[in-house]
């Protein structure tokens, strides 16, 4: 008998032990197995100031216009892309480019072909912050909740860090997004640690001409370009439209004759200049023999002609693709040595724009050998 009633003793104490057991997993595990995939839930705030949670990290991405492209490039996640701007088309910068669908044209990249996003049905859809192009409450309120819409801004140079951050972790590639947030911060903090303490009297006015069909159309950027004036600081330079209430729109020249202009930035697009601008050129001699052309018929127009610019062939040229995608950077750097000489002996611009397409960019790109992206360099 006792024997008996000390194996019923030992049995009944196991039991409360179980039941203890049973009763602190479930009290003390407070997260239910239910919702053990909320960590890895992504909670963003966008560049509206939008909060955006995707569930998990993003594997299906689909962005428009050509710096959000390079943006999530830079992060490490072109190869979860699955639908696309229509601008693009460098199957080299963009493995894979010409077999994804396009989900709005090439000039308007809030222009969204809504259809073809819901039938490709990403995980989420990533547009620049250009609400000057399109309404964003429409978009949003046409795609969500069934597809998330993320707004960055990709041409800020001051918020651009932030921008690749978020990018990191939609996609799940805060590694890759880290190193390049790395390597631009090693070019725009020694440059901006410099050129934030040059007075406004030292600083060169400079003449920004967009690109336009025509040589002779005078175009400009003004106080409401996205990161125009952030940019231009950055450089050490004075945008002399900078208060101009303006995007990117025409100016009176008139206005402009009567203006000090130090230097002439001209932004050339490589599709009009298909044989001097661009990665893809084959003969880098004739690139250069033609945009000392192109420097001529500039400084050679009547709005210019008296200008210190001219006068001291002060002319610049830029692709198009150095100053409307995250590769401003590098224009930064070469815009710093180019005005600034004695202030930066030691920065090398074409060797930082070489290691970022030699670290971050898929193609081989070697810059002696291709065409021009900056002129001269």
């Amino acid at each position: 008998m006792k024997k008996r009633a000390q194996i019923c003793i030992a049995a009944g104490l196991l039991l409360v032990i179980a039941c203890f057991c049973l009763v602190s997993f479930f009290c003390l595990n407070t997260e239910p197995p239910e919702n053990k995939t909320a960590e890895e839930k992504i909670v963003i705030t966008d560049a509206l100031g939008r909060v955006v949670t995707l569930e998990r990290p993003a594997q299906r991405i689909a962005c428009t216009h050509y710096s959000v492209s390079e943006a999530v490039q830079l992060a490490g996640a072109w190869d979860k892309v699955v639908a696309r701007d229509g601008y693009l088309s460098n199957e080299k910068f963009y493995p894979g480019v010409d077999k994804l669908p396009i989900i709005c044209p090439a000039r308007n990249p809030l222009d969204i072909n809504y259809e073809e996003v819901v039938k490709i049905h990403p995980d989420v859809l990533i547009l620049p912050n250009f609400s000057w192009l399109g309404d964003p409450d429409e978009i949003t309120g046409k795609l969500e909740p069934d597809v998330p819409v993320v707004f960055v801004d990709t041409l800020n140079p001051e918020t651009f860090c932030n921008t690749i951050d978020i990018l990191g972790k939609i996609a799940g590639t805060e590694k890759e997004a880290g190193e390049y947030i790395d390597f631009y911060r090693s070019i725009y903090c020694p440059v901006t640690n410099i050129t934030s303490n040059i007075p406004g009297e030292n600083r060169p006015n400079v003449f920004f001409k967009a690109f336009s069909d025509e040589i002779d159309d005078i175009k400009t950027y003004g106080s409401e370009f996205p990161g125009g004036n952030e940019f231009f600081n950055a450089a050490g330079v004075r945008n002399i439209a900078e208060d101009l209430p303006i995007n990117c729109a025409d100016v009176d020249k008139e206005w402009l004759i009567g203006q000090d202009i130090d230097a002439i930035a001209a932004i050339c697009w490589d599709k009009k200049y298909p044989d001097t601008f661009g990665y893809n050129v084959s003969d880098p001699s004739f690139a250069r023999t033609r945009a000392e052309e192109i420097r001529t018929q500039i400084g050679g127009l009547d709005v210019f002609l008296n200008s210190k610019a001219v006068e001291n062939n002060e002319i610049y040229l830029l692709n198009n693709e150095m100053t409307s995608t995250p590769r401003y950077i590098i224009t930064i750097a070469y815009m710093a040595k180019w005005f600034h000489p004695d202030l930066f002996e030691d920065l090398d611009p074409k060797a930082l724009h070489q290691e970022y397409l030699d670290r971050f960019i898929p193609g081989d790109y070697n810059l002696t050998n291709c065409g021009l992206m900056i002129y001269p360099e």
